[in-house]
């Protein structure tokens, strides 16, 4: 069993409600000229940080906060941008202000840079399951002692090549492909600072499917619900929220991963929010922690159509 790790702020955004105007004028300004993922990225965390108390945007860097982002595209959208004027017009035309934002961490470093950030700084991938992937690798750095507080979560924009990409197979989500971002901040349970708490992390687990329609296939997902319960050191019996979040080609791996487990509810944001890729997981967490009865655990489920899973255990707050 696993020290518990409190959520103390949370951020959301979708395509239908990003707005900068809430943010501090600074990042605003960062913001405006950034590329969407990172956009998306600064409006979700700015809001998890404001809930949290942490949002500082001037001084020295803090050490002991850091940022872990999950996302299946990262910056996909600046490196076409990019290649693509490279390609049209040669070297001379290449962007060195795009440049900046080809590598895969840019997201987080903007973040990490708008809010004085200067602990870790980590940027996963995983498909669909990269926002509970980073959930869970924040917990690990809080309880390792390397942060105090580490805002985490995933986050994906698209475009309408990528767009068509996915219509046409490229990775089959089953659900319209949407864009977002959720973040929250994690620390350490027992040295909240005072905060409401939202809930708490308890376990995290991960793994792959290798052939995720084929014969054997859930051993992954299985895998990835017994070392969430071992860690938060609960059997299944005790879960009540379950939210389920696999491709509807890929429903029937849920089933035998949670060992027949009957949970009183059953949420499934994706059904309305569509595929948020790395964003799933953290909106996920948030949908269940709505949903949660303050007894009992909830669990949450993220498969992707790459094969990639991950589940994450969580308990509602008395601030949820």
């Amino acid at each position: 069993m696993r020290d518990p790790v409190a959520i103390t702020g949370a951020g959301a955004v979708t395509s239908r409600d990003v707005s900068l105007d809430a943010l501090p004028e600074a990042v605003r300004a960062r913001a405006a000229r950034a590329e969407r993922v990172t956009q998306l990225v600064l409006a979700a965390a700015g809001r998890a940080l404001v809930a949290a108390g942490l949002d500082a945007t001037d001084g020295e860097p803090r050490p002991r906060l850091g940022v872990v982002l999950g996302t299946a595209f990262g910056c996909f959208l600046t490196n076409a941008a990019y290649e693509r004027r490279l390609l049209e017009g040669g070297p001379a035309a290449a962007s060195p202000r795009l440049f900046a934002a080809t590598v895969s961490n840019a997201a987080a470093g903007e973040l990490a840079i708008a809010y004085r950030l200067g602990g870790p700084s980590v940027t996963l991938t995983a498909g669909a399951a990269s926002g509970l992937v980073a959930l869970g690798h924040a917990a690990d750095l809080v309880r390792a002692g390397h942060a105090d507080a580490v805002v985490a979560g995933g986050a994906d924009a698209l475009d309408d090549d990528l767009r068509r990409w996915l219509a046409a197979g490229g990775l089959d989500c089953g659900r319209a492909p949407a864009e977002g971002a959720a973040l929250v901040v994690l620390e350490h349970a027992e040295r909240a600072r005072g905060r409401a708490v939202l809930g708490t992390v308890e376990g995290v687990g991960a793994g792959f499917e290798p052939d995720p329609a084929g014969e054997g296939a859930g051993a992954g997902l299985a895998a990835a619900v017994a070392t969430a319960l071992e860690e938060a050191g609960l059997l299944p019996s005790e879960v009540r929220v379950v939210v389920s979040a696999a491709p509807p080609a890929l429903a029937g791996l849920e089933r035998p991963a949670l060992g027949g487990l009957e949970p009183r509810t059953i949420v499934r944001p994706k059904d309305t929010l569509g595929e948020t890729f790395g964003a799933a997981g953290t909106l996920g967490l948030l949908a269940a922690l709505a949903a949660a009865p303050r007894e009992g655990a909830l669990l949450v489920l993220d498969v992707c159509a790459s094969g990639h899973v991950a589940a994450l255990v969580a308990r509602a707050g008395d601030g949820a």
